[in-house]
């Protein structure tokens, strides 16, 4: 089998990019890097600009450039494309939409749909059951979440952006807390501000949505992350925020830690797999602290690595298996492609 892995560059592979190409072709398979911020077609045929990493050659580590010479390779020529990377805001429209088009004969780990629409704070309602998420108000009108938050004068809430990764611009806030006003103006927008600055609104519009949370306690035991593949648990660990902090991301200065996770957890975390298969996710990442589930990352969630540092066990070939044990089983099932009039997965190489 040839697997294209989509990175946003070649120099300095993540984490993912690193583990699960090297798994992959301890297996025997072929894999391709390919920047996905470059992508292109001839005569609307789909290519990409990357490396191929021959089975069983020299593996790679996080951080490492990608060896190998560039060239250039057809999407239609793989078997499997995985995504593992978001493309920069001023091509993404034009890469969603050529990606999306591959994806009509070619399968991805991950949907182009699931990916663009399922990975932000808007789908936790869809996919998870009501006593397993936080109750949350989303608006892009100042105002309206103001006055949520005045309502409730003893509550603690969390502020921030439904589309937001990393812990940015997520905020604390207390009950009666003195910011707490600017801090949702900001977050949405600043527009009465704005309107006053361009003489009534003439800089056009500038609302942005913001999403109000009620903060739930049980984050303060710990969140873990674990990592669901096919709508199986593989691997997890938890995260220790730092003290000056209220967030526990990685990027943030938490720490990753090693947990334990209990037969519920492992059964929630199977049931949103199982629920994001439906949409065409086999690879994700939840942020859990049982029994609410914080946030579900589909594009390229962290946490394999850190979960091989904190328990001694390397998951990566596990995944690899799963995917393709999951594919082939699609390729067999297969309807024919509306496009191509022929198998919509293509025949893998041996």
């Amino acid at each position: 089998m040839r697997l294209l892995i989509l990175v946003n560059t070649l120099d300095c592979l993540d984490e993912n990019s690193a583990l699960l190409s090297n798994a992959f072709r301890r297996f025997g398979h072929e894999v391709i890097l390919g920047e996905i911020n470059g992508i292109a077609a001839d005569d609307y045929r789909c290519f990409i600009g990357g490396v191929l990493l021959p089975a069983n050659g020299e593996p790679h580590h996080p951080g490492s450039a990608a060896l190998g010479n560039r060239l250039t390779y057809f999407l239609d020529e793989c078997q499997l494309i995985w995504v593992m990377s978001w493309p920069q805001d001023c091509v993404a429209r034009d890469v969603w939409q050529m990606l999306w088009l591959a994806s009509q004969h070619t399968p991805f780990v991950n949907s182009i749909e699931g990916l663009v629409f399922l990975n932000n704070k808007h789908a936790l309602g869809h996919v998870l059951p009501k006593e397993n998420r936080a109750f949350s108000y989303i608006s892009n009108d100042f105002s309206l979440l103001w006055k949520r938050y005045r309502q409730t004068p003893d509550e603690w809430w969390i502020a921030k952006p439904p589309n937001a990764g990393c812990g940015q611009d997520v905020f604390l806030l207390p009950p009666n807390g003195p910011n707490v006003r600017t801090i949702l103006q900001s977050l949405t927008g600043n527009t009465v501000a704005q309107s006053a600055l361009d003489n009534g609104g003439l800089g056009g519009f500038k609302a942005e949505y913001a999403i109000l949370q009620k903060f739930i306690p049980e984050v303060a035991q710990g969140e873990k992350r674990v990592i669901v593949t096919c709508g199986k648990a593989i691997a997890w660990h938890g995260r220790h925020a730092d003290a000056n902090d209220h967030r526990s991301n990685i990027t943030q200065g938490g720490k990753p830690i090693a947990v334990d996770l209990h037969s519920n957890e492992i059964a929630l975390a199977e049931l949103i797999g199982r629920k994001l298969m439906a949409h065409g996710i086999n690879f994700i990442g939840i942020d859990m602290a049982y029994p609410y589930i914080i946030e579900f990352n589909v594009a390229y969630p962290g946490g394999l690595y850190d979960a091989g540092l904190t328990s001694g066990l390397d998951r990566s070939e596990q995944v690899a298996e799963l995917i393709v044990a999951q594919f082939k089983r699609t390729r067999h099932e297969a309807p024919t492609s509306p496009l191509r009039g022929s198998p919509a997965i293509l025949p893998g190489r041996s």
